[in-house]
Order: C-alpha cells, then sequence, then structure tokens
C-alpha cells in the first residue's frame, strides 16, 4: 500500500484524483491543508507530513507527495520548491511528483525541468494526461 499525500489547487482535481487512486487499491490517499496554512511552530510544511482526516493512528509520513503547481496564488513553482526543500529535509525518503497545470508559464516549465534534472523531485505530471498514467507513473515511483 502506498501512502499517497494529495495538494491540489482545486477541490475537483484533488477529489478526483484521490477517488481513482483509492479504486485501484493500491494507494492510501490523504488531501493535505492548504499550504498557506502553518503549524503552530511556525513551520511552513508541518501539516504536510501528517493526514488532515486520519484516524489517530495514520500514517504521518507519506511515502508520495503529488504537489500541484499552478499560476494560482500559493501554488506557483516557486511555493512549491519551497516546500519541496523542506520536505527533503524532514522526510527524505518520500517521494515527490508534481501535477502541472498547463497554463504554467514557460519560465515555469523550464523550472520543472530543472528541478527533476537536479534530482529535487521524481518526477511530474500534466494536468491532461490520463488517469492511467498518472497511475502507473505514481506507482513505478
Amino acid at each position: 500500500m502506498i501512502n499517497l499525500a494529495i495538494s491540489m489547487p482545486g477541490q475537483f482535481y484533488r477529489d478526483a484524483i484521490t477517488k481513482v487512486l483509492e479504486k485501484t487499491g493500491n494507494f492510501r490517499v490523504q488531501p493535505l491543508e492548504e499550504h498557506t496554512k502553518k503549524t503552530q511552530g511556525g513551520e511552513n510544511l508541518g501539516y504536510l507530513l501528517t493526514a488532515r482526516d486520519g484516524p489517530p493512528n495514520m500514517w504521518n509520513t507519506p511515502d508520495v507527495a503529488l504537489l500541484g503547481v499552478s499560476v494560482y496564488q500559493g501554488y506557483t513553482l516557486r511555493e512549491r520548491q519551497e516546500l519541496i526543500q523542506e520536505l527533503k529535509t524532514r522526510a527524505p525518503d518520500c517521494r515527490i511528483v508534481l501535477f502541472v497545470d498547463e497554463l504554467v508559464s514557460p519560465e515555469q516549465t523550464e523550472g520543472i525541468t530543472t528541478l527533476r534534472q537536479a534530482r529535487l523531485i521524481d518526477g511530474f505530471l500534466y494536468a491532461s494526461g490520463t488517469m492511467e498514467y498518472l497511475i502507473a507513473t505514481l506507482e513505478s515511483i
């Protein structure tokens, strides 16, 4: 079972992806709090390491984090890079996959490619891809 944390700019994508992944039987998916919220200690990533709706003994470090990247404030590549750096420090075994909105700028697209080449992320997917491709990619990571 793959523990996957998901953070998307819209509830539609988050809910649709969660449903499809859970139907495979290979994923346990937890939606994340909006990343603009901070923990009591002031860290901007503490919520990422704790499932929002899970039972008391639910996993608290995901195997994979699926992070949406968009043009919307709070989900830009620059903001995601900050989260990626902290996640790499706090949960080095967690795989990071970016889910990219096709509306991102060419600069953001280049930045995503650079992150992958530097091995700071484990993969990226475009929102226009099929669910089958999404599932296969997440299972292979």
